[in-house]
């Protein structure tokens, strides 16, 4: 379907109201012609009597409808005539009650919600979603948006909201049960034993380095001379605790050594996966998990440490860079073809229409919502929305105002013009023929 410009459409609409005004001006011409050759011919044919009379009225109709019409828009001949010029001289009162009309009869809370009812829009919705077509044009465009959104809200803001969530909203047991459950979740997806690769790697490449490696074995040196010296007590009860283990193998000339068995022994971790390591990590892991969630003791401490927590400047440090990490990462994902953030929203997607064919009662309990929701916004801006309509018709000038009514009914006006000279002259002339007769 084309659709026409608005200056292409008010250039139609003036031609169409310039044609129907010459047509109902040459019926007035016409009738004051008739009636100037009936009057003059009249003597010599008295038939013409007819004539006469069908053109006299059809003008007195002719001007009086021309007169009324015109007495809508404007002064007649710029004459300032009383009761003319009627809508510019009440543009305020019309817009008014313009704006009353439509708030009073349009604006109605209970049809339109009805409406929109009847109309399924979360079904039709979801089936437009459901098409091939859409899909490809829309979800990546939909998707282009996220990074805009999640701009909108500043790294230093998010920290604060987030910090203040934390000091008021969680209880010590809530953020307790939270972190278990996100340990529970990395579980779940094997991170934890990643954490600790990671970590076992780092220490692999930390004891490897030969800054690191020179200052643990002078250190293991000091410590050995330490014990093996006349120190206090404490270092007795340390080697005394220590039965020679260790002394016994830390001299002067192992520490290399036993750098190389705990490289080997981080070595074999990474390597085994049952190794004992690995085992006893997953334990604690267990434990500590098992402890936020249930420890009344963990919870305690929680709480009394949350406020603390909350005003950290590291924690609002690590989420704000975790803010613009998230930002950013958007920022390159909507650009790529396999982009995760369109794969979400497709995933979303297919999950509701699925919900939508198990579920039919709940689309209707959905569109009633959505219903609810058009009839509490309506009912909260129609009063908005008609004194919109009023200001919007009190800021048009006159002449505008008179312009766009006159090109929307003007050329129904003109009709009348006609419709006033036929229907006149008639009348005209059937009083005429009554009139005769009377008198015969």
């Amino acid at each position: 379907m084309h659709i026409l410009s608005a200056e292409v459409r008010t250039e139609n609409a003036q031609k169409r109201l310039r044609v129907m005004r010459r047509w109902a001006t040459s019926l007035l011409v016409l009738a004051f012609i008739l009636f100037i050759i009936a009057t003059w011919l009249l003597p010599k044919y008295p038939l013409l009597g007819y004539l006469k009379a069908f053109s006299e009225a059809a003008m007195v109709g002719a001007l009086a409808d021309w007169f009324a019409v015109s007495a809508l828009f404007r002064h007649p001949l710029g004459l300032p005539i009383p009761h003319t010029a009627i809508l510019p001289k009440n543009q305020h009162r019309i817009a008014d009650e313009l704006g009353r009309f439509i708030e009073h009869n349009f604006l109605q809370g209970k049809p339109i919600a009805l409406r929109v009812y009847q109309a399924s829009p979360s079904e039709k919705l979801l089936q437009w979603a459901a098409r091939t077509e859409n899909r490809a044009r829309w979800l990546p465009w939909l998707a282009s948006q996220i990074p805009a959104l999640l701009h909108v809200a500043k790294p230093e803001q998010v920290a604060r909201f987030g910090s203040q969530m934390l000091d008021k909203q969680y209880s010590g047991d809530k953020i307790g049960k939270t972190l278990a459950n996100i340990m529970v979740v990395l579980k779940e997806q094997s991170l934890h034993q990643t954490m600790l690769l990671v970590m076992l790697k780092q220490m692999r490449r930390w004891l490897q380095n030969p800054h690191t490696r020179a200052l643990l074995e002078k250190n293991l040196h000091d410590w050995a001379a330490k014990i093996e010296s006349d120190a206090p007590s404490t270092w007795e009860k340390i080697k005394a605790s220590l039965k020679g283990t260790v002394v016994d193998r830390v001299d002067g000339w192992v520490a290399t050594k036993v750098l190389d068995w705990v490289d080997d022994y981080l070595a074999a971790a990474l390597k085994e996966p049952e190794h004992m390591v690995r085992q006893q990590f997953t334990l604690q892991y267990d434990r500590i998990g098992e402890a936020l969630e249930h420890s009344r003791l963990w919870h305690k401490k929680l709480e009394q440490n949350k406020q603390q927590l909350a005003q950290s400047a590291a924690l609002q440090e690590s989420m704000m860079r975790l803010w613009c990490s998230l930002q950013n990462w958007s920022a390159q994902d909507v650009q790529k073809d396999d982009s995760l953030w369109v794969a979400q929203i497709e995933k979303l997607l297919n999950h509701m229409l699925s919900q939508a064919q198990q579920y039919p009662k709940f689309m209707r309990r959905l569109d009633l919502r959505i219903s609810l929701m058009v009839r509490d916004f309506v009912q909260q801006y129609k009063d908005r929305a008609a004194l919109f309509v009023s200001e919007k018709v009190k800021s048009w000038d006159s002449s505008q105002m008179v312009e766009k009514l006159e090109l929307s009914v003007g050329r129904d006006l003109q009709f009348i013009r006609i419709n006033g000279t036929l229907v006149g002259g008639l009348v005209g002339l059937i009083i005429y023929v009554v009139s005769n007769w009377i008198t015969a």
